[in-house]
């Protein structure tokens, strides 16, 4: 075939960086073309390139989720990519895209909505784990974890996180609930916490033996993002506001304090956001 005589013609670094230099869905469209470009093009090394020029070159797609009601206790989300030119003109990149597993009993307006950087979203709420790919339009349902609570406990799921571990070279989902149980007269006991990762690649859930460090209330609601493979929360814990982080390497909790707000008499409002690929803390004075 022609495909194969041109990877004879030339050498294997520069048909990569050709490659590289293409839009994805060209590239899949390559992938198509032959056995060879199909093999090259589904390596690991091929992928970590592609990876790691995406995340140090920008989109300016924004990514609108919706939700409508199927039924009374039924909702049903919705995608559209929106791209914007010079101008500020704004026009949808793809159709909407209906996925079949982001259903709920309420409205999704509260889920967490998660970009890795890497190509790859995660849509998540207290059942259902939804990682989307952005190019391929392509999206996975996360298996439920495999751990089982006691007869008498209960669990309540407080809050998740996603990212890219760059050192195992692979995504991995956070999950941090609370289990606990009722005393005699139907109150809630003091409950223990619970840190569930799960590895994409090699598809398994692992519940963390030990957290390094006691860790705050966290609930859906709490500010946070992803950055350089570490996730991040704004949370109230020992009586002031911190940033909470997990980092996915090493699977360690750690605090960061938040600048000085004296000058804010009446307190703050706070937001995490990524700009111009910094981390940044939004101050809003109430």
């Amino acid at each position: 075939m022609m495909a194969d005589g041109i990877m004879k013609k030339y050498p294997e670094d520069e048909i990569i960086h050709i490659l590289l230099r293409l839009p994805l869905k060209f590239i899949l469209r390559v992938k198509c073309v032959s056995e060879t470009f199909y093999t090259l093009i589904q390596s690991s090394s091929f992928i970590n390139l592609h990876f790691n020029r995406t995340t140090i070159s920008t989109y300016n797609n924004i990514l609108l989720k919706g939700s409508f009601k199927e039924d009374i206790q039924r909702y049903k989300a919705i995608f559209s990519f929106i791209s914007s030119d010079c101008n500020d003109n704004l026009k949808f990149v793809y159709p909407v895209l209906d996925v079949p597993y982001a259903i709920n009993t309420t409205s999704v307006d509260n889920d967490l909505l998660i970009d890795s950087r890497h190509g790859l979203i995660a849509l998540m709420d207290s059942v259902t784990t939804i990682l989307y790919n952005v190019s391929t339009r392509n999206y996975i349902l996360l298996p439920p974890n495999p751990f089982h609570i006691q007869k008498g406990f209960y669990q309540s799921i407080d809050s998740g996180g996603f990212d890219f571990d760059s050192i195992a070279n692979d995504f991995k989902v956070l999950i941090i609930s609370e289990v606990f149980k009722e005393d005699d007269f139907g109150y809630i006991e003091d409950g223990k916490t619970k840190v569930e990762v799960y590895e994409l690649g090699i598809d398994i859930w692992r519940e963390l033996d030990q957290v390094n460090q006691q860790l705050p209330t966290l609930s859906w609601l709490n500010s946070s993002v992803s950055y350089k493979g570490v996730y991040h929360w704004i949370v109230f814990f020992e009586g002031e506001d911190k940033i909470l982080c997990f980092d996915m390497t090493t699977e360690f909790f750690r605090n960061m304090q938040i600048p000085d707000r004296r000058n804010f008499l009446n307190g703050t409002l706070h937001s995490l956001l990524l700009l111009n690929e910094s981390l940044k803390l939004v101050m809003l004075p109430l």
